[in-house]
């Protein structure tokens, strides 16, 4: 009699980890559009984001997110910090239209040209229909491949001037659609890689955006005095300024503010003594453009809640946010707090969720133990 055939069990399904919370945070907020000067989208998801765990937010004359989390201090003179990160982008604007439809285009902040060659774009007609539109066409950045290059050419980084974006148009399709003074974004998916970190677009410096949203998902859960000022600032990659920075701080006029943006992580060939370790917690910056009594109490801040921090030193001006903090009005106490990101400027910068967790919860700390602090300057 034959025997009846074992069935064997259907293996059980992987469990699925867990997606990291604030990886997925950053991710909402680096794959909305923004480049300097074209916040609008950026500044929506910011605010969106802050509104979570803030009683009050808006978008201010320029185009910054603004979010307001009271403290519970009484009486008219109530002390102010301000936190700062900026939430424009590196981006492309489109300066001609050739024939054959091809895009010449420029800078919007500082791109490494060697990386923008065969990268996939979104062209975004704001100039025609508006910087709130959703209207987008892809495109790619091409140039004259190397079977045409002389040697010359294909001895040296092709130069920005000799690139072009193709939208696959004629010309007079794309000159309809397409107008001089448009923008152009990389189109970048957020990589997931190993040990929860992370590598995409527009990191620097909304990342530290993410910083500010979970400074104040802790605030929430405890009392503190000072009313906290959480601003996506605009147009910091621009170069001449940081104007969001700047009209902040003019229009809070905090007691003490924070910049919070990216440094540079650790990677081949780049010198030990100029970057910082990737995963070892935020950087605390010290110079001249930073105040001394804002720099210890962050310190002793990181080394009481045993927050893993690295110290920044940073000999002139910090080329960020805190730049302009500084010098507003009578002059404003200024920190910097920076997650180290790999690989800035370009389409892959990389940060570790571990960095952005610490920085929030440092700052957040910080703002709590704000009553005593003694803001004389000292060397």
């Amino acid at each position: 009699m034959p025997q009846p055939k074992k069935t064997i069990p259907p293996a059980a399904p992987e469990k699925k980890p867990e997606p990291n919370k604030t990886l997925e945070l950053v991710r909402r907020l680096t794959q909305t559009v923004g480049p300097s000067g074209y916040e609008h989208h950026a500044a929506l998801a910011a605010q969106a984001e802050l509104a979570k765990h803030a009683d009050e937010v808006r978008i201010d004359k320029v185009g910054s997110a603004v979010a307001l989390k009271r403290g519970c201090q009484k009486g008219p003179l109530r002390k102010k910090i301000l936190l700062a990160a900026h939430v424009d982008e590196i981006g492309l604007l489109v300066t001609r239209i050739e024939p054959g439809g091809f895009l010449r285009f420029t800078e919007i902040g500082g791109f490494d040209t060697r990386v923008l060659l065969g990268q996939e774009v979104w062209v975004h007609p704001v100039s025609r229909h508006g910087v709130a539109t959703e209207l987008k066409y892809p495109g790619i950045i091409g140039a004259k491949p190397p079977h045409f290059q002389s040697r010359e050419e294909s001895d040296s980084v092709i130069p920005l001037e000799d690139l072009y974006i193709d939208v696959g148009m004629d010309a007079g399709t794309a000159r309809q659609r397409i107008t001089v003074g448009d923008i152009a974004t990389i189109r970048a998916p957020m990589v997931l890689l190993k040990n929860d970190r992370a590598a995409g677009k527009a990191m620097d410096d909304r990342a530290c955006v993410a910083v500010m949203v979970q400074a104040l998902e802790h605030l929430r859960k405890v009392n503190h005095s000072w009313d906290v000022y959480a601003v996506a600032t605009v147009q910091e990659e621009e170069g001449w300024g940081c104007l969001g920075a700047l009209t902040s701080t003019y229009n809070v006029r905090p007691d003490i503010g924070i910049a919070i943006d990216g440094t540079h992580a650790d990677m081949p060939v780049a010198a030990e003594h100029e970057t910082f370790a990737l995963g070892k917690g935020p950087t605390i910056a010290m110079g001249p453009n930073l105040h001394p009594a804002v720099v210890e109490r962050l310190k002793q801040t990181a080394r009481d809640q045993e927050i893993p921090w690295q110290l920044e030193p940073v000999a002139g001006v910090t080329g960020t946010d805190a730049m302009d903090i500084q010098v507003a009005l009578e002059g404003v106490p200024a920190g910097l707090v920076s997650p180290p990101m790999r690989y800035m400027h370009t389409p892959v910068e990389t940060i570790a969720a571990a960095d952005i967790d610490r920085a929030g919860r440092l700052l957040a700390r910080f703002i709590q133990d704000l009553d005593d602090i003694k803001l004389e300057w000292q060397d």
